[in-house]
């Protein structure tokens, strides 16, 4: 079948060709996106004239850049789905429909592709969540052309994991703390608080903190001290301080209990139940609104936490806390 290429369309010559492409496979209706048509051209199911000349795949290509800056990666992803057997239809983003599913059917995926090398912030994968329609995907493509793909949602998470209130003394030394009080040790102990060392139970600032808004004292050479000078102290340690502490108290407030997360390499390690009779199901890092990554970045991070059965999920701290979790999937 013969079609031509005019500025950012390939429009096909015969009605019956382009109700032929659309009735098989969903593509276009009587004019084709120039992914869709790159497609087709590869797959010698088309013809290209521009200005009555017959256009190669290459020149295709080079001329498509000129309208989509990253043509390729784009196309590899689209590319990748179709070869997989499914429908997916383009206007401006992808629009991937479950396996049996057609249109005018609701797509399942709303699909954004990136290249490995590309950075990101975090708050503009919570803009795209927004935005999506449905449920987003996110497809990366390494330099070799292979595809990872990730579901990306906001995660709603709780436990079983209660407060209470603590009575006590919190002895600061640098950068953690120490707590010899009998009673509030016996207490941390129970809530899996710290690190038990027998004699004394060991506080990092962010539990130390947390404990502190409970109820006991914080005391640095045998004086308490205010949580703002608490705070003061801890930010020359831990710099972000602030912000983890909104997401540790939070996730308190949840019934969950944050531990530290660092043999993961993220902030925490997060319980949903009993300590001592379950794993830590979820991995969570926390960042701010201007939080920047490159995608191998999060591949590494969600290998990782995949590899010891966890969930990764990015706090977002802003005026509101969001959680966002990735997930890599096969398509």
């Amino acid at each position: 079948m013969l079609a031509e290429l005019v500025e950012d369309k390939v429009i096909l010559k015969d009605a019956k060709d382009a109700n032929r492409l659309y009735n098989k496979g969903f593509f276009g209706n009587g004019k084709l996106n120039l992914i869709e048509a790159c497609y087709l051209l590869e797959k010698e199911k088309m013809e290209i004239v521009k200005k009555g000349e017959k256009i190669n795949i290459l020149d295709f290509v080079e001329y498509s850049l000129k309208y989509i800056p990253d043509f390729e990666i784009k196309y590899l992803v689209y590319r990748d789905l179709r070869e997989r057997g499914y429908i997916v239809r383009v206007n401006n983003d992808f629009y991937l429909y479950e396996r049996g599913k057609r249109p005018p059917a609701k797509p399942a995926f709303t699909v954004k592709a990136f290249s490995e090398r590309a950075k990101f912030k975090i708050r503009e994968i919570e803009d795209l969540i927004l935005k999506a329609k449905n449920k987003l995907m996110i497809g990366i493509v390494d330099e070799e052309g292979d595809l990872t793909y990730y579901i990306a949602k906001f995660f709603d998470i709780k436990g079983k994991i209660s407060e209470r209130s603590y009575e006590g003394d919190i002895i600061l030394l640098n950068d953690r703390c120490i707590v010899f009080d009998k009673e509030l040790a016996e207490k941390l102990k129970q809530d899996f608080i710290g690190r038990d060392f027998g004699k004394y139970v060991q506080l990092s600032l962010m539990e130390a903190a947390y404990v502190s808004m409970k109820g006991a004292k914080i005391l640095k050479e045998g004086k308490e001290i205010s949580m703002e000078e608490f705070i003061e102290h801890a930010k020359n340690i831990q710099p972000d301080i602030e912000e983890r502490l909104k997401a540790y108290i939070e996730l308190r407030k949840l019934k969950l209990l944050p531990k530290t997360g660092f043999k993961f390499g993220s902030h925490f390690r997060v319980y949903d139940s009993i300590v001592e009779k379950t794993h830590a199901p979820y991995l969570i890092h926390v960042v701010d609104n201007d939080y920047e990554a490159t995608w191998a970045e999060i591949s590494r991070a969600v290998r990782l936490a995949h590899s010891v059965k966890k969930e990764m999920i990015f706090c977002k701290v802003g005026e509101e806390l969001r959680y966002i979790r990735l997930r890599r999937v096969t398509p």
